[in-house]
């Protein structure tokens, strides 16, 4: 339930922040707004505003629109004409239409800003191990080594390394990794493999490198509905105990345990409460062939040591210019992934939808605001990119419309465009039901 909230509540925004953005440059432009509306349907609530432009909340919240004076869509008194979008120059036209995917994208580059300047906390990015004759190993890093920048950038948390070099991973290139090892800095010129962006999971096992990470008690939070572990009779709250007669000393020896024995029965003990209980587990095979249980990880039972401990900000100038550049990463990795999909590199089994969306905002606002304003980061970029596509009905399709116009010198036939909405509706409607069915073969699947 209180995914569905947080999920509305950050749709909800992204979407404001989105028709704000068509809203304040029309205005700007000389444009009469008739409605501005938050979700399709019937109004649930409205608003006539003192500049004569409706303001609206429906109950379907997939979306939102900004509704101005065109006379294309009704008839126009003759005082109003000027004000009408249709007698706008080209360059204003196209200027409204850009101005929601540009404010989701300033959104971004502010809720970056934002994180960078508050600090994301993290841990450090010192590796654990490294195997014998792997691509870290031959150009000479060695257990102990923490990594300090990658390509003269500073990665002081295990994540912003992840990130760097997933960014290398994209197109298997090299990457200049500055390291602290035994008292002295080294730096290594480092080939990363190319990865697919569904591949990025194994980004640190192909270099043959493991993470130092701390040892996290073995208790249970989240049991999934109808999963194996709800299943087997575990609760949040269990303590792990012995798993195939071994003792389990810490999160990260159960969870390698149960990918290793998908679809096999393992016998564990637990502690529940102040009895020991014996239970019997089956884990079920993921996509990836490990093992999966549908169960987390209670955190507050562990708690991170000093000396592990990092955290990622800037001042705020700074944090300005990292957030830009942030936006424009992942934008282009989002991008990569499009291409990749039409492509056939990259799989549509990654496209989520509404379901999975709310999923990762519950997860994500859970685990505190840090985490939470990121997700809306990316989600705005998301959202922002999307409505650019040279797709009909949405911003992108009216864009190639005025670009079309201003290589012709006139607009395209009334006729053309109405073809072009019915195929850009049937587009969408095929990428909705895509999503929906990924979304419903990840929850019952």
């Amino acid at each position: 339930m209180m995914s569905l909230v947080y999920f509305l509540i950050a749709l909800s925004l992204l979407i404001v922040i989105h028709e704000y953005g068509h809203f304040w440059v029309a205005r700007r432009c000389g444009v009469k707004v008739l409605r501005f509306s938050v979700g399709f349907g019937k109004p649930l609530w409205s608003r006539l505003g003192r500049d004569g432009t409706e303001h609206v909340i429906a109950p379907i919240p997939l979306g939102g629109y900004v509704k101005m004076l065109d006379e294309r869509e009704g008839n126009v008194p003759e005082n109003e004409l000027g004000q009408a979008f249709n007698r706008q120059s080209l360059p204003k036209r196209m200027a409204i239409v850009v101005a929601g995917p540009a404010a989701n994208l300033a959104f971004a580059v502010m809720a970056y800003w934002f994180l960078f300047v508050v600090g994301i906390p993290g841990i450090k990015p010192i590796v654990a191990e490294v195997a014998p004759q792997s691509i870290v190993a031959q150009a000479g890093m060695v257990s102990g080594d923490e990594i300090l920048q990658i390509d003269g950038r500073d990665t002081p948390t295990w994540n912003s390394a992840f990130k760097a070099l997933l960014r290398h991973a994209e197109q298997g290139d090299q990457a200049q990794l500055t390291v602290a090892s035994g008292g002295t800095q080294q730096t290594y010129g480092v080939t990363i493999p190319q990865l697919a962006i569904d591949e990025a999971g194994r980004l640190f096992s192909e270099l043959g490198m493991t993470p130092l990470r701390p040892d996290i008690a073995p208790v249970l939070e989240q049991i999934v509905p109808d999963s194996p572990a709800a299943e087997a009779g575990l609760q949040a709250g269990d303590r792990l105990l012995t798993a195939n007669g071994k003792e389990l000393n810490n999160w990260n020896d159960w969870v390698e345990l149960i990918q290793q024995n998908a679809d096999e029965t393992i016998p564990i003990t637990i502690r529940r409460g102040d009895s020991v209980q014996p239970l019997s587990l089956s884990p079920e095979a993921g996509e990836d062939g490990k093992g999966r249980i549908g169960a987390g990880v209670d955190t507050d039972f562990s708690r991170l040591p000093a000396e592990l401990q990092s955290e990622l900000r800037y001042d705020p100038v700074t944090a300005l210019k990292e957030a830009v550049v942030q936006t424009w990463l992942f934008t282009s990795s989002t991008l990569s992934s499009l291409w990749g999909m039409l492509t056939g590199d990259v799989s549509t089994d990654n496209l989520g939808g509404p379901i999975s969306i709310a999923q990762i905002a519950g997860s994500s606002a859970e685990q505190g605001l840090i985490s939470f304003v990121s997700f809306l980061a990316m989600i705005s970029i998301t959202l922002g990119i999307l409505n650019l596509l040279p797709i009909p009905m949405l911003d992108g399709g009216h864009l190639l419309m005025f670009i079309i116009e201003a290589m012709r010198g006139k607009p395209l036939p009334d006729e053309v465009q109405i073809r072009g909405q019915q195929i850009g509706l049937f587009l969408l409607l095929m990428l909705m039901f895509l999503a929906f069915f990924n979304d419903l073969s990840r929850l019952f699947g």
